[in-house]
């Protein structure tokens, strides 16, 4: 702590200086009713000695200097460490100040004491404005993180399956709608699974949903981040994607494969298969209520021979 913007302060007669670290350990003392404890009271006696000693040099200056001795206040509130911004802390230093007083005290020293009182107040209270307004602004940040939370999870219960955390139709019908980067051909698969409510029957439908928990996994591991992967309902399916007949043939081809192999589930392996449609489109023709139903018939196909197999119509642009 400086507390020298008027000159250097040198300590006084032993008597003199006796009295200044009397004070001094009162204010602390003071402080400790108040409720607070310093970390180092032997460095708060110093600091708190040296600004009643600045104190006595100005007020022994001659003139008034008002703002030399409000921020000797100013600065002692920011040199005793930790001290709190409670303006409880602002009487012991009142009442120190008061025993500090010489014992013929000049109007001036008062007329100083009364300012470096009031520049210790306003720095306490400057100090509880800047705290107040960073736990503020903490509160606001807060408060928008949770509401942005709020809002995603909302915009995710909207736009996607509850059950699986797949797409919905909602976001299927503006994934189709959207502009294709690559190629303007679209290919929508339906894929079903067969015997699905003979597994219901067997297991109960918590295993079902475990199931059709382990078949959204498994549409996603063979799709790509650039398709659209929907549950349609129940135990239907939709898969949007860019490229055509031939990309649209390999995921199903590989859909096959991957669906029918065992999934460990807690009744145990269960196996299940699909029956896949598939209906694509080129840019002028691209209604998705309109493919989806082209390619919901094409699943029909593929499950009256027999399931597990695709089957694709295309449709004819208009």
């Amino acid at each position: 702590m400086s507390m020298r913007p008027v000159g250097v302060a040198r300590s006084g007669p032993p008597d003199r200086e006796h009295a200044l670290r009397r004070a001094a350990t009162e204010y602390l003392r003071l402080l400790a009713q108040a409720g607070y404890h310093p970390t180092d009271t032997t460095v708060a006696v110093e600091r708190t000695t040296e600004f009643l000693r600045q104190l006595d040099h100005i007020s022994h200056e001659d003139g008034e200097n008002a703002g030399a001795a409000r921020i000797l206040g100013a600065e002692l509130a920011g040199a005793i460490p930790g001290l709190p911004t409670s303006s409880r802390f602002v009487g012991p230093l009142a009442s120190a100040i008061l025993l500090a007083a010489p014992t013929e005290a000049t109007p001036a020293w008062a007329l100083h004491a009364g300012y470096a009182v009031a520049g210790y107040a306003e720095a306490l209270a400057e100090r509880a404005l800047g705290e107040q307004e960073t736990i503020l602004r903490a509160a606001v940040a807060a408060r928008e993180h949770r509401i942005t939370e709020l809002q995603d999870r909302l915009h995710h219960a909207a736009t996607h399956d509850r059950l699986t955390g797949l797409s919905n139709r909602a976001v299927l019908e503006e994934w189709c709608g959207r502009p294709l980067a690559e190629t303007g051909a679209l290919a929508i698969l339906v894929v079903d699974l067969d015997g699905f409510k003979q597994i219901n029957d067997r297991y109960g439908h918590r295993v079902g949903d475990e199931l059709l928990v382990a078949v959204a996994e498994r549409l996603r591991l063979v799709t790509g981040p650039e398709d659209c992967v929907c549950r349609y309902g129940g135990d239907e399916f939709v898969i949007a994607t860019a490229g055509g007949d031939d990309k649209a043939q390999a995921i199903a081809a590989r859909l096959l494969t991957d669906i029918a192999q065992p999934f460990q589930l807690s009744a145990g392996p269960v196996r299940v298969r699909a029956s896949i449609g598939i209906a694509t489109a080129e840019a002028d023709s691209r209604d998705a209520a309109s493919l989806i139903h082209t390619a919901d018939r094409a699943m029909y196909v593929a499950k009256s021979g027999g399931g597990h197999r695709y089957h694709t119509e295309h449709r004819p642009s208009e």
